[in-house]
């Protein structure tokens, strides 16, 4: 498996139901464990077209799909990647956030206006905690 297996994996996981996942292969093994969470992953469901998508989005805040740095652009000398009034869709990158040197783009998972940024660009952010507020289209 390389980062980017390793990091689609994580995601995957985050946005499911499952509490513990392990996965062994002959050279490599991960695994994932959701022990101490106070607040029940979102329930995921099967979609042809995308994968795995959530059954209930949160429409009006973009969380945080791991733990790490928040970093609002790709560098100190970039634009930020949105500012409040941005209109983003479910693609558009909103930040950045590093672990161990491993930089993973932030995408919005919603459409609308960015209303408002709740966490300062350096600032070390935990799972699931709210970095944007977006008013829904």
């Amino acid at each position: 498996m390389n980062i980017k297996e390793i990091e689609a994996l994580m995601q995957v996981f985050e946005k499911s139901s499952l509490t513990d996942l392990k996965i062994k292969d002959k050279d490599f093994s991960v695994e994932l464990s959701r022990s101490g969470m106070t607040s029940p992953p979102a329930v995921m469901i099967p979609s042809a077209a995308e994968g795995i998508v959530p059954a209930a989005e949160e429409s009006d805040v973009i969380t945080a799909p791991m733990v790490g740095t928040f970093y609002i652009a790709a560098n100190p000398e970039s634009k930020p990647f949105v500012k409040v009034g941005d209109k983003v869709t479910a693609d558009t990158t909103v930040c950045v956030l590093e672990a161990m040197k491993v930089f993973t783009e932030v995408p919005a998972d919603i459409a609308g206006i960015i209303t408002e940024v709740l966490v300062s660009d350096g600032d070390f952010v935990e799972f699931r905690q709210p970095l944007f507020k977006v008013k829904s289209r």
